[in-house]
């Protein structure tokens, strides 16, 4: 993906991890809506809506059309329109950081679905390049790249961090591996996702002036003239940070060895009254580090 956010709230959407199955048990199953979004505080609203028989159904994904998408805040209330497709809803709808928003979507089909979130505040998030200030993994001198923010005290926070390197080879930026090596980052409050970006929560350093901090590997774009790292760093919700979390453990659950072969099923998690999928808020930015 190409485009990334400055200080702004977009939404990405997700698929969703799907097991053909057909029991009789299921043949009165009744679909639900399932909502896909994330909210970027300054970019216009979208949103992908589908349908949970997919879970029944090899054939895929199922958008449901001409559904009516409202979104309402304290100000005003906006419609969402059919975007492109049977899937996609947009609007000029821009959340504001700090408020609330309610989403509720009717279909005479379905069952009436509705989400309420928050748009998270800005931590004011600095990103700093020191040529070979560390040692990378190997031993060598390594990039030090650093997120300094301000963590708001007395209340939960959660965040998510992703680097990425300029390729010059092929014009592009590329995720970068996170090394957890902040104190901050243990096992139970922070994941390493497959994007290769981290999520953690302010447990450890709750209301701190907070450094995250890591070492690209020796070398990486030290032939580069301009752009060398990409830092985005988001204070995002409870929900997308479970949300993140429980796709990561899904995706893990697929390897023989998690949790010594014996799986549980992982339940994705939702904050969609009445039906599926995620509203998923954010505030993020973006420096580009030369």
């Amino acid at each position: 993906m190409k485009k990334y956010i400055i200080i702004s709230l977009t939404f990405l959407f997700f698929g969703c991890y799907q097991d053909s199955i057909q029991p009789d048990l299921l043949e009165n199953y009744k679909s639900k809506m399932v909502v896909n979004a994330i909210f970027t505080n300054g970019q216009p609203a979208k949103l992908q809506l589908t349908n949970s028989s997919a879970v029944m159904d090899s054939s895929g994904l199922k958008g449901i059309p001409n559904a009516t998408v409202m979104i309402e805040t304290v100000d005003e209330t906006k419609t969402m329109s059919p975007s492109s497709g049977d899937f996609n809803y947009s609007s000029d709808f821009i959340p504001t950081s700090g408020k609330p928003i309610k989403l509720s979507v009717r279909h005479p089909d379905y069952v009436n679905v509705s989400s309420t979130v928050i748009v998270p505040v800005n931590v004011n998030a600095i990103s700093t390049l020191t040529e070979n200030g560390g040692l990378d993994t190997s031993g060598l001198p390594g990039d030090l790249i650093q997120v300094s923010f301000n963590d708001p005290g007395n209340k939960s926070n959660f965040y998510k961090l992703n680097i990425f390197y300029w390729n010059q080879t092929i014009g592009d930026w590329i995720p970068m591996a996170f090394t957890k090596s902040d104190p901050s980052l243990t096992g139970y409050n922070s994941y390493v996702l497959s994007d290769a970006g981290v999520i953690f929560s302010d447990e450890l350093f709750n209301g701190s002036n907070k450094i995250i901090q890591t070492v690209a590997p020796n070398g990486l774009v030290s032939s580069n003239p301009d752009n060398k790292y990409k830092v985005e760093f988001s204070h995002i919700t409870s929900d997308f940070f479970e949300y993140y979390r429980s796709i990561q453990r899904a995706d893990d659950a697929k390897e023989i060895s998690f949790n010594g072969g014996f799986n549980n099923a992982v339940v994705i998690h939702s904050n969609i009254d009445n039906g599926l999928g995620i509203l998923a808020v954010q505030n993020t930015s973006e420096t580009i580090l030369k």
